[in-house]
């Protein structure tokens, strides 16, 4: 089973390429997503791996890496905060089974062993997952499946503003006309929408970091990721950032991106000073409607929590899980597996209630 280290994703080896044929669905998915990763949404000294069977039309890929600040040695899924659909790759016709089988048998027989593997936040509706947990117990590792995150999203295909607006709770209808009818009529707002390929990606990250800034959200842990995120989403006209300006300084803004039919909210951030304004609801409406007008998207996502506010904004939800797997061939291997193992029984008899006796 071939092994590629730092390959460059803008370049793929042939190799590799076969697995990203079919999953280009997903924005998250694109080889230029986990370009921008590698440069800049891990921590420095990374090293990437990409495990891979290659086989013709049937190609199947598992994106880790390997942080040089873990105690010991492990492995982690080629993710961050912001990996909203990360997945095992894989073409139409891959012969699941035999090619991670294959895979987690080349990643238990590397020489110095690994101590442990984390995937993090997969479809557990994906064959990939129960495939892949079921290869990696066979070869012999402590494997736990748990939740990772929730995900509130809604159907959109042929949904009108109009329609989405009826179907929301009334006190978020009310909020949001009332707040915008004060706002208005104090002449104090400006907008810009930075939709596509707009040319002004300068100025549009430059207000965006300044309303992140001053908002309550904490520092970004890859401060440079977002900025080459709006450059990238602008480039491959999948961008919409929606800024508004309050007397002329940027207060709020919010960051989507469009691609295949689907939308995804991925940021939202507003300054602190104008909590009473109330501009992160009114320029979400403000985007549902142009997104809904304009793009015509078949789902609206909100991306990874499960924050309370967003069931109000859209209705549905789905779960992303993670594979933690357990080397019991190594002593810090055997210890983390036993830990997890003991802490999800101990979990499991809360849950249950616990017998008494006498």
């Amino acid at each position: 089973m071939p092994l590629y280290i730092n390959p460059d994703f803008r370049r793929l080896p042939s190799g590799i390429a076969g697995a990203f044929v079919s999953n280009r669905e997903s924005f998250f998915q694109l080889p230029a997503w986990y370009d921008l990763m590698t440069r800049c949404g891990v921590p420095p000294g990374t090293e990437t791996r990409v495990y891979t069977d290659e086989r013709a039309c049937s190609a199947t890929a598992v994106l880790l890496r390997s942080p040089a600040d873990r105690d010991g040695r492990g492995l982690e899924s080629l993710t961050n905060a912001h990996s909203l659909e990360h997945r095992i790759h894989h073409g139409s016709g891959a012969d699941l089974q035999s090619a991670l089988a294959g895979i987690a048998s080349e990643i238990i027989s590397e020489r110095p062993p690994w101590d442990c593997l984390i995937l993090s936040d997969l479809d557990p509706r994906e064959p990939s997952y129960a495939a892949f947990a079921g290869a990696l117990r066979r070869a012999g590792l402590l494997v736990e499946c748990s939740f990772s995150s929730g995900t509130w999203y809604e159907e959109t295909a042929g949904l009108s503003f109009a329609d989405y607006l009826a179907a929301r709770p009334s006190e978020l209808r009310n909020t949001w006309r009332r707040k915008r009818r004060k706002l208005q009529e104090t002449n104090r707002l400006a907008k810009r929408f930075f939709f596509a390929d707009d040319t002004d990606i300068d100025q549009a990250i430059t207000d965006y970091r300044t309303v992140y800034d001053a908002s309550w959200k904490p520092a970004e842990f890859f401060p440079a990721f977002v900025p080459a995120l709006i450059r990238l989403a602008a480039e491959l006209k999948a961008l919409r950032l929606g800024i508004y300006y309050l007397d002329g300084i940027p207060a709020a803004t919010q960051l989507w991106i469009v691609w295949n039919g689907r939308a995804f909210i991925c940021k939202l951030a507003h300054d602190r000073r104008f909590d009473a304004l109330s501009l992160g609801t009114i320029l979400t409406m403000d985007m549902f409607e142009r997104v809904l007008g304009e793009d015509r998207p078949r789902e609206i996502n909100l991306g990874r929590g499960d924050d309370p506010y967003k069931k109000m904004w859209l209705p549905k939800r789905r779960e992303r899980w993670g594979i933690a797997a357990a080397n019991p061939r190594t002593l810090r291997g055997l210890r983390l597996g036993l830990r997890r193992q003991a802490a999800a029984i101990y979990h499991r008899l809360r849950r249950e209630g616990v017998p008494r006796f006498g």
